[in-house]
């Protein structure tokens, strides 16, 4: 009896994928290629290709979206709500990196949190895979696969699929994009939280910096007032009395606010 291990013929549409992610490397025809690999995996509408260095904004290296949909699912995005984006919050927490659904990442009350109330139901999706592929102690990139408004939310199968084949793209992200140092010069950079501490210092009351960075990372006004033990009038008052001392007075532009002091380190 034979002991050879039988396995089962790869289908030609995914030799056809990876030849194509091979033989466009290092070209502008990359980022299609990357998308027809990805599509072997599980169906989506549209693909989003991301850098994040450190607490920089992220920077868009390819997206499928119309002129309407970029302005705000990429520049607005970019301009503050990222803070707040779980797929963003996993890298900086040291998330290993691979595939994930939007919901196995977000907190509990997600379609209750700032991000989506100011961001998320804006923009027209019903669900989100992200492929985080990790470039450096501070550099990610961030795929982001898409399902629009109405459509079948992502399965824990589609994740396994893109999960079973993620060294592929990871190894093809970064080469295509990557520009990860051999070693960190100047010794490690304070970390993200511990930036976020300083912002509205000499500014705010030590109340205020609170809410606000309860805020910042996600958290609505009765989380917030449950965490600190506080009525939800009281931190009303508090975000309040903090976004007048700021000179602000939205969600939007607390957002670039302390994007330009996250980026200023």
């Amino acid at each position: 009896m034979s002991t050879e291990t039988r396995y089962p013929p790869l289908p030609s549409s995914w030799a056809d994928a990876m030849a194509a992610l091979a033989g466009t490397a290092g070209t502008e025809r990359f980022p299609g290629a990357l998308r027809q690999i990805l599509g072997q995996c599980c169906s989506f509408d549209s693909m989003i290709v991301s850098r994040y260095d450190g607490a920089l904004p992220p920077v868009s290296l390819y997206q499928d979206l119309d002129e309407l949909q970029a302005a705000i699912t990429v520049e607005f995005y970019a301009s503050g709500p990222y803070l707040l984006d779980p797929l963003y919050q996993a890298c900086r927490n040291g998330c290993a990196p691979g595939a994930y659904r939007l919901l196995d990442l977000a907190p509990e009350a997600f379609y209750r949190s700032e991000y989506y109330r100011a961001f998320y139901r804006k923009i027209n999706i019903s669900d989100e895979i992200g492929v985080l592929v990790q470039d450096g102690p501070e550099r990610w990139f961030i795929v982001s696969l898409a399902r629009f408004a109405r459509q079948q939310r992502f399965e824990p199968a589609d994740t396994d699929r893109l999960n079973a084949v993620f060294k592929v793209i990871s190894a093809a992200v970064r080469r295509q994009w990557g520009q990860a140092e051999a070693a960190v010069q100047g010794g490690a950079q304070d970390g993200w939280e511990d930036r976020m501490q300083t912002f509205g210092a000499g500014v705010l009351s030590p109340r205020e910096q609170e809410v606000v960075q309860l805020i910042l990372q996600g958290h609505s006004t009765p989380s917030a007032a449950a965490y600190l033990g506080i009525a939800e009038g009281t931190v009303k008052v508090h975000r309040h009395h903090a976004y007048s001392k700021l000179g602000i007075s939205s969600q939007a532009e607390l957002f670039s606010m302390a994007t330009r002091h996250l980026a200023a380190g």
